[in-house]
C-alpha cells in the first residue's frame, strides 16, 4: 500500500494516491455546517476526483463548491448528479459523459477505477451507494457510504480485495460499532479506519467501541481512528 489518508469529519475523506492524486469522498465541510470538519473551501487546495454516495446534505453539500474550485470530477448515482446539473453544476465536469454512475457500476481512468456497492440507506434522490476505489498501484480503499451491515461486503471484498475499509460506526442512521467491526470481519483488509461518529451529539463520540471489539474479532486487521484533520499513511 502508498498514500495517505485525511479524515475530514463525519463522513468526509480525503485519500491522496501514491502517485498525488487527490480523491474526495462524501464532502462537507464547515462552511457547509459540518461541525467536526476542520477546514472550509479555502482549506482544499486540490482535488482531482470527488465521489458521493448519496443525497443527503450532509455527504454532498460542498462537492459543487470543490469541483468549481478545482476543475474535479464529480462522481455519483445517476440522478443526484443530474440534480446538481439542474441546479446548475457543469455537466461536462460529471464522470462517465455527464451521466454518473449506480450501483455494481462505477467509472475507470487510467489512475484510477471505482466500482460501486450496495448501501442500506436512503436517499432524497437516486439510491445510496458505497464507493470501492482502486488506484494505479493496485491500493483498494472500500467507502461504505451510510449503511446497515450486510453479507455481500464479504462478496464484494473477495473480488476486490480491500487495503482499506472506511466505515461509519455512529449508530442510530448507519452501522454502530458492534455491527462494523463484524463488518471489518467480513471484509479482512489489511486497515480499518471509523468514520460518521463525534459529529452529531445522538451519534456515538468516540471510536473506544469499535477498536476495543475489533481487537477482539479482527487482531490481525490494524484499526486506524485518526484525529479530524490528521492524515495517516497507509
Amino acid at each position: 500500500m502508498a498514500g495517505k489518508i485525511r479524515w475530514l469529519g463525519h463522513a468526509f475523506v480525503e485519500f491522496t494516491t501514491s502517485d498525488g492524486k487527490v480523491i474526495l469522498f462524501d464532502p462537507w465541510t464547515k462552511d457547509d455546517g459540518n461541525p467536526a470538519c476542520p477546514i472550509g473551501l479555502d482549506g482544499i487546495e486540490k482535488a482531482d476526483l470527488v465521489l458521493f454516495s448519496h443525497d443527503h446534505a450532509d455527504h454532498v453539500a460542498s462537492a459543487v463548491a470543490i469541483c468549481n474550485k478545482t476543475g474535479a470530477l464529480l462522481g455519483g448515482p445517476v440522478q443526484s448528479v443530474r440534480r446538481l446539473v439542474e441546479e446548475g453544476f457543469n455537466n461536462d465536469q460529471v464522470v462517465n459523459f455527464g451521466m454518473g454512475y449506480m450501483v455494481g457500476g462505477g467509472v475507470e481512468f487510467d489512475w484510477v477505477k471505482v466500482v460501486t456497492t450496495p448501501a442500506f440507506h436512503s436517499s432524497d434522490t437516486a439510491c445510496a451507494l458505497g464507493t470501492i476505489v482502486k488506484a494505479s498501484d493496485g491500493t483498494t480503499i472500500y467507502h461504505a457510504g451510510d449503511t446497515c451491515l450486510f453479507g455481500d461486503m464479504e462478496l464484494f471484498a473477495k473480488v476486490y480485495p480491500m487495503d482499506v475499509a472506511i466505515l461509519p460506526i455512529g449508530g442510530v442512521f448507519t452501522m454502530d460499532a458492534e455491527q462494523a467491526s463484524e463488518a471489518v470481519r467480513l471484509i479482512n483488509p489489511k486497515v480499518a479506519i471509523p468514520i460518521h461518529f463525534a459529529s452529531f451529539p445522538i451519534i456515538a463520540q468516540t471510536a473506544d467501541d469499535f477498536i476495543k471489539q475489533c481487537s477482539i474479532k479482527t487482531p490481525r486487521v490494524k484499526v486506524l481512528s485518526p484525529s479530524v484533520g490528521e492524515s495517516v499513511v497507509i
